[in-house]
C-alpha cells in the first residue's frame, strides 16, 4: 500500500466555513462539501500497522509474539455501514498460513476521532466457521458488509468536528509514516516480516510513536483538552 499526500484538513474546513458565510453553501449542506469518508487503503494501512505494534515492539509477551510473527492483513475488509448507508468501520481480518484468526477495526468516517477503534479476535479464534460466515457476510454476530451497524455519525460544532480531524490526522499521519519507512527500506507490510525486517520496523515503530505523542500534546495546548 503506498502511502498518499493528502491536502490539509483544517484548510479544507476553512474554506467550506467561509462558503457557509457568504451563502454558497447552505449550513445542512456542509457534510456534503467535506468529504470525511477515510478511503480503503489508508484503512489497510493504520490496520497493518496496528498489528505491527501488537508483536514487534519491546515488552510483548512471548505468547503474543507467537501467535502474530508471520501474520498479514487483509487488503479486503467488511465495510460496517451506519443506519443512512455509510461507511461507518472497517474491519480487517488478519490471517496466518492462510487462516482468519484475529481482526482490526478502524474508522471509515473521519469525524470519529481516531482511527483505529477495536482489536480484537470477535469471538472468531477456534471457531473458523464462524469466521467463514463473518467473511462471507451471513453471520448476525460477524461483521457484515451492507448491514447497518450503528448509527450515523452526528452534527458536530465547527470547532468540534475540527478537533476530531485534527484527532484523526494525527493517528493517520502516524500510520503513513511507518508504511513510507518501511517502504522506503525495502519493506512489504502485506507480507510476512523476517526477523530483521522486525527489529527495523521497531526502531521505525519507536521513532513515529515519539513523534506522535507530541503532535498529541500540541492538540491539547491549543483546545485545552485531555485526550484519554
Amino acid at each position: 500500500m503506498n502511502s498518499r499526500t493528502i491536502p490539509s484538513l483544517a484548510s479544507v474546513a476553512l474554506i467550506v466555513t467561509c462558503a457557509i458565510i457568504c451563502g454558497c453553501i447552505a449550513p445542512d449542506e456542509q457534510s456534503l462539501a467535506v468529504n470525511t469518508t477515510v478511503p480503503l487503503e489508508r484503512g489497510w494501512d493504520q490496520a497493518a500497522v496496528a498489528i505491527l505494534e501488537l508483536y514487534t515492539l519491546n515488552g510483548v509477551s512471548q505468547e503474543t509474539y507467537d501467535r502474530f510473527n508471520g501474520s498479514v492483513v487483509s487488503p479486503e475488509p467488511a465495510i460496517l455501514l451506519d443506519s443512512n448507508g455509510y461507511p461507518l468501520y472497517y474491519r480487517f481480518y488478519v490471517q496466518k498460513n492462510g487462516e482468519i484468526f484475529y481482526a482490526v477495526q478502524v474508522s471509515a468516517n473521519k469525524l470519529l476521532g481516531k482511527t483505529v477503534t477495536k482489536i480484537g479476535d470477535f469471538g472468531y479464534i477456534g471457531r473458523n466457521e464462524s469466521v467463514n460466515r463473518a467473511v462471507n457476510g451471513s453471520d448476525t454476530n460477524g461483521a457484515e458488509t451492507g448491514f447497518a451497524y450503528g448509527p450515523p455519525v452526528p452534527s458536530y460544532s465547527d470547532e468540534y468536528t475540527q478537533l476530531m480531524l485534527d484527532f484523526w490526522e494525527v493517528e493517520d499521519i502516524y500510520a503513513q509514516s511507518v508504511l513510507r519507512d518501511a517502504e522506503n527500506a525495502g519493506i512489504d507490510l502485506s507480507t510476512p516480516l523476517s526477523d530483521d525486517d522486525q527489529k527495523f520496523i521497531r526502531e521505525i515503530l519507536w521513532e513515529h510513536i515519539r513523534q506522535r505523542e507530541q503532535r498529541i500534546k500540541e492538540i491539547e495546548e491549543k483546545y485545552q483538552v485531555d485526550i484519554p
